[in-house]
């Protein structure tokens, strides 16, 4: 009951700020996506329709009181308003499971939509900061347990260490695993440039330490999305940084010491990578792969939401399976093939086409704020983005999480940083067109003024 009472208090909490200040509102919104009260709290909020109610009052009270400085047109916002009209066409017209396609374009929808408001809502360098540390401790509320529970009694594969449980959403190892690697560099990000938290050390101290129970957490899933998603972390972390032999020493030493700490269960479950055609579970996502390729050949705009649940496949005879074995509506377990296969070629396209945009979008912040010491936290902020957001397109290969908020919040995040930096230089920008300018009316009127007057040289 005292759960259920402190998180109806957080959700009050955030309408009641909101209120006064409006961007509040969306990040309640963002808090009830990621941390989902509704599902951990015993009474009073799984009866109330708690994002209704914070979505409708979060874009309700921004066009009555907040629309300020909105973003100019950028190809990402124009390309994720093209992917909500396109996945609801696709549901509407192409969709092989309709009754299960519309209940995941309820959610997906709605998260592509309010991703690419935020962009209009979170402007300032306290608002854009104030959007991660919802991001990071809302994520964290699901990963920080799995990492203490690691740390104190070990993890182990299919064990329900967070706190939702199931094998779905954050209850799914993999997905977990891929959340917490994201939120490393937001969290060591935040450590460096934090203003809305204590400027205390043990504040700093403690970003760290989250970012260490993130990698623990990861470990103690026994996924192996989990140790791809260490491995592409660890390489970004190298290029980007710019000491790099020291950094490739320590991260050597670290895996070293690693690899003579793991459990010998954890081991061998790492060790089937090698084995993906006769592990069962490796060998599933194999033969889906190419159904969906197969799918897709007959079905060019792909099957709508959930189309898996059509599918059935027999594998071929394996050491763990003489006879082989038949599947039926197995899930995509992979961004890339769920975009395919659900939305087609053009969805897949623009799936792609936003992370690669998101990517050049934070790559020019970084070359744009190089050499300026008051954007210092916006270039690193850019390269903290393009290592969560690599790291989810890695870990991404392996699990369905194509239109979960993880990837469209860091879309809209980087987002916000683009245009505050735009918004940043638009003076500059505005002082030297207006030189340019005087100078060109300069140059033009001397000229006029040196030019022979050819009445009186006639006369």
């Amino acid at each position: 009951m005292l759960r259920s009472l402190y998180l109806t208090l957080a959700f009050f909490s955030f309408i009641g700020v909101g209120l006064a200040a409006p961007f509040a509102l969306s990040l309640g919104y963002i808090w009830i996506s990621i941390f989902r009260p509704q599902a951990i709290a015993y009474t009073i909020l799984p009866s109330i329709p708690v994002s209704l109610i914070m979505g409708a009052l979060a874009v309700g009270w921004y066009l009555l009181r907040d629309r300020r400085s909105p973003p100019h047109f950028s190809p990402v916002l124009g390309m994720m308003a093209a992917m909500a009209a396109w996945v609801t066409l696709t549901t509407a017209v192409f969709a092989v499971a309709p009754d299960s396609a519309w209940e995941k374009w309820d959610w997906a929808f709605k998260t592509i939509v309010f991703s690419g408001f935020m962009v209009f809502v979170f402007r300032s360098r306290i608002q854009i900061e104030a959007l991660l540390q919802v991001l990071l401790f809302s994520f964290a509320a699901h990963f920080l347990p799995v990492g203490i529970k690691v740390v104190l009694s070990g993890g182990g594969y299919g064990q329900a260490l967070g706190l939702i449980g199931g094998n779905s959403g954050f209850g799914e190892g993999a997905t977990l695993a891929a959340v917490a690697l994201m939120c490393i560099p937001i969290a060591l990000f935040l450590a460096k440039h934090n203003r809305l938290m204590p400027a205390w050390p043990i504040v700093r101290l403690g970003y760290i330490g989250m970012a260490g129970l993130a990698v623990m957490a990861t470990i103690g899933t026994y996924q192996r999305t989990g140790l791809v998603g260490l491995v592409v972390l660890a390489i970004t972390f190298w290029v980007r940084s710019r000491q790099k032999l020291l950094v490739g020493t320590g991260l050597g030493i670290g895996a070293i010491v690693f690899a003579l700490s793991v459990s010998s269960n954890w081991a061998e479950r790492m060790s089937t990578i090698s084995e993906y055609q006769s592990e069962g579970s490796a060998l599933g996502r194999i033969l889906v792969w190419q159904w969906t390729l197969g799918f897709v050949a007959n079905n060019p705009f792909g099957g709508g939401f959930h189309s898996y649940m059509i599918n059935e496949f027999t594998s071929q005879p394996t050491p763990e399976y003489p006879n082989g074995y038949t599947v039926r509506g197995k899930a995509f377990h992979s961004i890339y093939f769920e975009a395919l296969g659900e939305h087609g070629w053009i969805g897949l396209g623009l799936f792609l086409a936003i992370n690669i945009a998101t990517l050049l979008s934070l790559q020019r912040v970084i070359r744009r704020t190089r050499g300026s010491e008051a954007l210092a936290w916006c270039r690193d902020l850019a390269a903290a983005l393009q290592v969560s957001l690599l790291v989810l397109l890695a870990c991404g290969a392996f699990i369905g999480i194509a239109f979960q908020p993880m990837f469209w919040y860091l879309f809209a995040a980087s987002g916000c940083l683009s245009h505050h930096v735009g918004r940043a230089f638009a003076p500059d920008v505005a002082a030297r067109r207006q030189q340019a300018l005087g100078a060109g009316v300069g140059t033009r009127g001397n000229a006029i003024a040196a030019r022979p007057w050819r009445g009186a040289a006639g006369g």
